[in-house]
């Protein structure tokens, strides 16, 4: 049985993605988030707010499943929540804004993540 390409290719994601560990997996999502957002502001008008509803479904999915206990997960709620308005708005700015912010957070995370 041979494979399309792209089947493939979406098969090694998938492995990719199941094999990862908890922190990865956060450090992935932080990193397809900042994509998303790139590709909005690239994309035509039409196609900007599917893609950034894709990006605010992780920002929604990232803040329900912070356990808001102290100044640092509340301070992440916040960004999240942020960048989320920001997204709301869908104007290109407002998108630059937005990677801006999660970019710092993709880069925290992947730090964290190389200092395990």
């Amino acid at each position: 049985m041979r494979f399309a390409e792209p089947e493939v290719a979406k098969h090694y994601i998938l492995m990719q993605i199941e094999t990862a560990s908890r922190q990865k997996q956060l450090t992935m999502l932080h990193e397809k988030c900042v994509q998303l957002m790139h590709a909005a502001i690239i994309a035509s008008r039409e196609d900007r707010r599917m893609i950034l509803n894709r990006a605010q479904n992780i920002l929604a999915q990232f803040q329900a499943s912070l356990r808001v206990e102290d100044a640092v997960s509340q301070g992440l709620f916040y960004i999240y929540d942020y960048a989320y308005i920001l997204l709301e708005k869908g104007g290109i700015n407002e998108c630059r804004k937005a990677i801006q912010v999660m970019s710092v957070i993709r880069d925290t995370f992947r730090e964290l993540l190389l200092n395990l």
